[in-house]
């Protein structure tokens, strides 16, 4: 029968052993595309009938009535032919048996979680069975910079590190079961650990087995040689199975099935299970996760347990570097579920654990780390006014890096800011000014605007597919406020920003920022373009319910009260100096270009030297004792690949920061006997002294300029002189 030109109807509906004091489900028709995906609401039922304006439709689906129909999950849907039911319909109405009403009742599921990057969990197992040799290059730790992408990239971390700029597809797994085949888990089990190149115990133990014996072939290198060859670092079982396995193997088969009843993630190794993905979502700073979705209740033995996939763009391309699926991981629901990646291939997140610095409660704008995560900055007095600071120390501007104290900044900073999520419908733009101070903390000379365009790349969709697209930040006029650029939220569900990217980017060595000490500052603005304060801060502004925020230590920071966020930077981009000035013979200066140095085994060989910088936190312009030189090193060689060695600081050089030779001329580096130069060590491991060779000697001066992500080794000093020695006596 055709429903082409029916009037709408009104159904009677009967729900079969429904609880009567229960409210009956919502629910609506619908018509399905070809695919079987609602496209249009049908009709709905209003709690005594099923009103139904069929048209032209042949099939229709009865499911949930939400607003968002086109989400609906299938398994929600029951679906009718109009031609074989319209009839039975008029007469005795739409009666629904309880599998079918039990789908109207859709709930909310979500997962929650985090996604970290970690050293796989079997190379200990290696490491003790002395199966380690074939991994011993891929266990260092190797961090480099990649160009083409945003963040570092650490090849096998000692440590995990969380995972951003990704997409993590969520899979449902529900398992219905009555019963657990103990010897049927423990040979899945044993199946699924056979790839790891790891000793694995026999499924079934002997009389007296010991606990951990591995099998032969696990210890064959050529058994493991040819598993590293397939073996996929995105398909790891986890370390939990392989524990469960060395346990269940040794227990009872009742105590097993307890053991195993308790532990739900094992339900999907021994029972029937369907699998489906539920969707997927952006990872979000710090590696987290979360996701809602609507589902059916749960059916009674029947247990849901959930695996997820982790994708990210690498060289351009969407790539797998975690299937849970293919490693047998499943969580439940009632913790977050902990995924450890160890494809070599996955990028960590580029700034850090995304977790908000120290604060007390209240939204908050700061400076939150200059170039790498971790290098922060509070080298400087409190702020007194708007721009402006108290009277600075001596060392105030420097930064206290892992090599040394008292660096100054250089080359380019990168700057980030944080931005607190609530801050989103409030603070819409944000300046960054940069002023020369003196030394009692007040702005001289014109202000800067740090102006440079900034861009940053996010994930967008396009016909389906989520590419990468950059989205320019600014500079912008707004209203009659020039150089403003929009804060880009990590939380607003249409930005989905990559990590690693700077606010700004404050190249300090161009000519308009001569080396000396500069106040860097924050302003931020509402959506129209009007400056915007703290409540109760001074200085021009809309006062708002936020604060400004500045690192005072390395783990804290403290409100600002002040209409703009002020932070002292002492810049120095001039290079350390050095020179080679002489080579000395027995204590006495030779300048000759061609120096060959005769004498006995006694005689010795140091060079005259300068080593310095010209600027620094204790400057008096000789022999300074906290200057802008890191440390200096003098080291010789002698002949084609032959024997290495250094000369010894010179003896007025005291600590490593020193300087020596800036005013008053060269000064005597350590020395060394012509005999210890001349001495060859044999493959025998005996030694020889030769009568005589060339001689090359290297002086490296290092600077403390640091970035914020690294020493700037281009402002280093490197000189190299010839000579030749000889033993006459």
């Amino acid at each position: 029968m055709s429903a082409r030109n029916e009037k709408p109807i009104e159904i009677k509906v009967t729900f079969v052993d429904f609880d009567e004091q229960e409210s009956t489900p919502h629910f609506a028709a619908y018509q399905l595309d070809p695919s079987g995906k609602p496209t249009r609401k049908l009709g709905s039922y209003d709690g005594k009938l099923l009103k139904l304006d069929i048209g032209e439709a042949k099939v229709i689906a009865i499911g949930p009535e939400v607003e968002n129909f086109t989400t609906l999950p299938k398994e929600s849907l029951t679906l009718y032919r109009i031609d074989q039911k319209l009839e039975a319909w008029r007469k005795e109405g739409l009666i629904l048996a309880p599998d079918n009403w039990s789908r109207l009742h859709l709930r909310y599921a979500c997962v929650t979680g985090d996604v970290k990057k970690c050293r796989p969990w079997y190379w200990d197992i290696l490491n003790n069975f002395q199966l380690a040799p074939m991994f011993q290059l891929a266990q260092k730790t190797r961090i480099k910079s990649i160009t083409s992408e945003l963040q570092p990239h650490v090849n096998f971390p000692l440590s995990c590190y969380p995972l951003c700029d990704g997409i993590i597809e969520i899979y449902e797994r529900t398992c219905c079961c009555h019963h657990v085949h103990i010897p049927d888990l423990i040979d899945k089990l044993h199946d699924i650990l056979d790839h790891l190149p790891i000793p694995l115990p026999d499924p079934i133990p002997g009389p007296d087995p010991e606990p951990f014996t591995p099998r032969l072939l696990k210890t064959k290198a050529r058994a493991i040689q040819a598993r590293k060859t397939v073996f996929d670092f995105s398909a790891i079982p986890p370390q939990n199975l392989h524990q469960d396995y060395l346990a269940i193997r040794n227990m009872s088969v009742e105590d097993a099935r307890y053991y195993v009843l308790e532990r739900d993630y094992l339900y999907p190794l021994f029972c029937h299970c369907s699998v489906h993905k539920v969707g997927e979502t952006f990872i979000q700073p710090g590696g987290y996760f979360d996701y809602c979705y609507l589902r059916i209740p749960y059916r009674h033995h029947c247990t849901t347990t959930y695996a997820y996939k982790v994708k990210q763009m690498i060289d351009g391309v969407w790539r797998v570097v975690y299937d849970g699926l293919g490693a047998h991981q499943y969580f439940n629901t009632s913790a977050p579920a902990n995924i450890s990646v160890y494809n070599p291939q996955a990028r960590i997140c580029a700034d850090g654990p995304g977790e908000a610095p120290p604060n007390d409660g209240l939204p908050f704008v700061m400076l939150e780390h200059i170039g790498d995560h971790g290098s922060f900055h509070f080298n400087f007095p409190t702020q007194t006014a708007v721009s402006n600071v108290g009277a600075l120390d001596a060392d105030d501007g420097t930064y206290t890096t892992s090599y040394a104290p008292d660096c100054p900044w250089g080359g380019g900073l990168g700057l980030r800011l944080w931005f607190s999520p609530e801050l989103e419908p409030i603070v819409k733009y944000y300046r960054l000014k940069v002023f020369a101070v003196n030394a009692l903390g007040d702005p001289v000379g014109s202000v800067i605007v740090l102006n440079d365009t900034v861009t940053w790349d996010k994930f967008i969709e396009v016909s389906g597919d989520i590419v990468r697209a950059p989205e320019t930040l600014g500079p912008n006029l707004v209203g009659t406020e020039n150089d403003l650029f929009k804060v880009p939220y990590w939380s607003s569900p249409n930005h989905r920003y990559l990590s690693g990217q700077f606010h700004q980017y404050w190249n300090t060595a161009q000519s308009k920022f001569p080396d000396g000490k500069y106040m860097l500052a924050i302003e931020v603005f509402d959506g129209s373009g009007n400056r915007i304060k703290p409540n109760g801060a001074a200085g021009t502004g809309t006062p708002q319910s936020f604060q400004f925020r500045r690192w005072v230590s390395s783990v804290d920071t403290d409100p600002v009260p002040f209409a703009d966020a002020a932070h002292i930077f002492w810049v120095d981009n001039t290079p350390v100096g050095g020179d080679i000035v002489d080579l000395r013979k027995g204590g006495v200066a030779n300048t000759e270009e061609c120096q060959y140095m005769t004498g006995s085994n006694s005689t010795t060989f140091a060079i005259g030297m300068r080593a310095y910088h010209v600027n620094g936190v204790d400057h008096a312009g000789n022999g300074d004792s906290n200057s802008f030189m890191y440390q200096y090193g003098i080291s010789w060689q002698r002949g084609l690949n032959g024997s290495t060695g250094s000369l010894g600081a010179a003896p007025s050089g005291g600590n490593n920061h020193t300087d020596v030779g800036e005013i008053g001329g060269a000064v005597a580096s350590g020395s060394e006997t012509f005999e210890t130069m001349l001495t060859k060590t044999l493959p025998d491991s005996s030694t020889v002294v030769l009568n005589k060779c060339t001689f090359s000697v290297t002086l490296h001066v290092a600077a403390k300029h640091y970035t914020g992500s690294s020493r700037i080794t281009s402002y280093d000093y490197w000189e190299t002189a010839a000579f030749a020695l000889e033993i006459n006596s």
